[in-house]
C-alpha cells in the first residue's frame, strides 16, 4: 500500500512540474531571459531563441500539455488498478456491503480522493508558484522539457498537426504563442509593478503618459494657429530681421499670402546673422527650412516615425480642406511626457499662477488633459482645450466674467480675445478662499 501511495504521488509530483514549466515559459518575461543571456547563463542562452519563436514555443507548450495529460490518465489508471480493489475490499469487510456495490463506491472515492489531490498539487499549487518565479522555474524546466520533447515528438507532431487541420476545416485561422500585450495588458502590468514597489508613482506616472502617446493624434497636442508665432515671406528682410531680434522663440513660421499657405520655417540667430552679413539683400527664402505636412488624425506613433525618417523636429498640421489648424513640434511630445519641459519654439507661453486666494489662473489654450490636476473630475467632453470646454458647456462664445461650474472647480473667463478664453481663473471646490 505504501509502494501504491509513493508511485500515486510520484505522478501528481510529474504533473506539477509540468504544470508549472508550462505556465513559467508562457509567464516568462523575454526581457529578463534576454538579460541573463547576456550575462552569460547558459540555460537562458538556449530558452531565449524558444521563446523568440513562435513554431518552436508551439511545440514546447505542447510538450507541457502532452505530458500533463499522459501523466493524468496514466495516474487515473494505476490509481483505480491498485487502490480499487483494496477499498472495495475495506467496504465489504467492515460495512458489509454487497461487492458490485462496494466496487462502485470505491471507484467514487478514489477519483475524489485523487481529482482533489491533482487539483490542489498537481494544478494549483505549481500555477501559483510559478507564476511568481516564471523565469527561474522556466530555467530550471529547461532540460527536462527538451529531453521530454525528443520523447514525446511523435505525438507532438501528431496532435499539433490534427488540431491545425481541425482548425483550417472550421475556418479558424491557427495562432501561435506570442510574447505579446495589448496595451490594456500593459497599463494593468504598470498599475501591478507600481502597487508591488518595483515602480515609483513619478515613474509610472510617466510610462503611463508614453503608453498613452501612441494613442493620441497630432490634433490633441498640436499648437493652435492662433498661438503660432509666425511671419510673412512678402515682409522686407529688415522687417524679418526685427520681427527675430524682439521673438522670444527659437524659431518662426513662414507663409505665403495667408496663415494657410505654410512655407516652413526659419531659425531666428539664422535671420539675424543673414542680415548682419547681407543686410537688405538677404534672401529669407534661402533660409527657410521646408515644411513636413501632416494631417490632423495622424497618431502621434506614426508621426515620430516621420519625424525621424524626414530628419524632421516640426510638422505643420492641415484639416481635411487643406487650411492649416497648427503645428507639432518634438518639443509638444517630450512636453506630453515631462510636464517640466519648456521646448516649445513656436507658441505664445500659456501662464500658470497660484493667485494670493489660492485660485489658479491659467491660459484658455491649457490642454484639457493635463488641466485634470487644477479642474479635478470633468465631464465627457470631446473638447481639447479649457477654453474649448468653457465654449462646450456655455454652448456660446465666452464673454469675460462667464462662469461655469463643474462638479469640483469653478472657471471664471478673465480675457477674451478673438472670441476665444484666453485667460482664465479655476477654483477648487471646498478649497478657502481668502478675501
Amino acid at each position: 500500500m505504501i509502494s501504491a501511495w509513493t508511485i500515486a504521488i510520484g505522478f501528481i509530483f510529474l504533473n506539477s512540474l509540468f504544470v508549472a514549466a508550462e505556465f513559467a515559459t508562457v509567464a516568462a518575461r523575454t526581457t529578463v531571459i534576454r538579460k541573463s543571456s547576456l550575462s552569460g547563463n547558459k540555460l537562458a542562452c538556449s530558452l531565449l531563441p524558444i521563446l523568440e519563436t513562435p513554431r518552436r514555443l508551439d511545440e514546447y507548450i505542447a510538450t507541457c500539455q502532452i505530458a500533463i495529460t499522459f501523466s493524468s490518465l496514466i495516474l487515473g489508471a494505476y490509481t483505480e488498478t491498485q487502490f480499487g480493489p483494496l477499498w472495495a475490499e475495506f467496504l465489504v469487510s467492515v460495512f458489509k456491503l454487497d461487492h458490485s456495490l462496494a466496487e462502485s463506491i470505491a471507484a467514487v472515492m478514489i477519483l475524489a480522493v485523487f481529482t482533489f489531490l491533482q487539483i490542489l498539487i498537481g494544478e494549483l499549487l505549481p500555477k501559483a508558484v510559478s507564476l511568481q518565479h516564471s523565469e527561474q522555474i522556466a530555467l530550471f524546466m529547461y532540460w527536462p522539457l527538451r529531453i521530454v520533447s525528443i520523447v514525446l515528438r511523435p505525438f507532438i507532431w501528431l496532435f499539433n498537426g490534427s488540431s491545425v487541420a481541425l482548425l483550417k476545416l472550421l475556418g479558424v485561422p491557427a495562432s501561435s504563442h506570442k510574447h505579446v500585450h495589448s496595451l490594456d495588458e500593459i497599463a494593468l502590468l504598470l498599475a501591478q509593478s507600481k502597487d508591488g514597489g518595483l515602480l515609483e508613482p513619478e515613474e509610472h506616472e510617466r510610462l503611463h503618459q508614453a503608453l498613452e502617446l501612441s494613442e493620441k493624434t497630432a490634433k490633441q497636442i498640436m499648437i493652435p494657429k492662433p498661438n503660432v508665432a509666425s511671419i510673412s515671406i512678402e515682409l522686407s528682410m529688415e522687417e524679418c530681421y526685427r520681427r527675430a531680434l524682439t521673438s522670444k522663440y527659437t524659431r518662426l513660421v513662414v507663409h505665403g499670402t495667408d496663415v494657410d499657405d505654410v512655407l516652413g520655417c526659419v531659425n531666428v540667430k539664422q535671420v539675424i546673422q543673414a542680415w548682419f552679413k547681407d543686410g537688405q539683400n538677404a534672401n529669407l527664402t534661402d533660409l527657410i527650412s521646408p515644411a513636413l505636412i501632416i494631417p490632423e488624425n495622424l497618431t502621434l506613433s506614426r508621426l515620430i516615425t516621420l519625424l525621424k525618417s524626414k530628419h524632421s523636429h516640426v510638422a505643420f498640421v492641415m484639416d481635411e480642406h487643406g487650411s492649416m489648424v497648427g503645428l507639432v513640434t518634438v518639443g509638444d511630445i517630450l512636453a506630453e511626457l515631462m510636464d517640466d519641459i519648456d521646448a516649445d519654439e513656436f507658441k505664445r507661453p500659456e501662464p500658470v499662477e497660484v493667485l494670493e486666494d489660492g485660485r489658479i489662473r491659467l491660459s484658455g489654450a491649457y490642454k484639457l488633459h493635463k488641466a485634470t490636476k487644477f479642474l479635478g473630475r470633468m465631464p465627457d467632453s470631446e473638447a481639447e482645450t479649457i477654453n474649448g470646454l468653457v465654449v462646450e458647456i456655455l454652448e456660446r462664445v465666452p464673454s469675460e466674467g462667464d462662469v461655469v461650474e463643474l462638479d469640483t472647480a469653478i472657471i471664471t473667463v478673465e480675457s477674451v480675445e478673438h472670441h476665444t478664453a484666453t485667460i482664465v481663473t479655476v477654483k477648487r471646490k471646498g478649497t478657502a478662499q481668502n478675501v
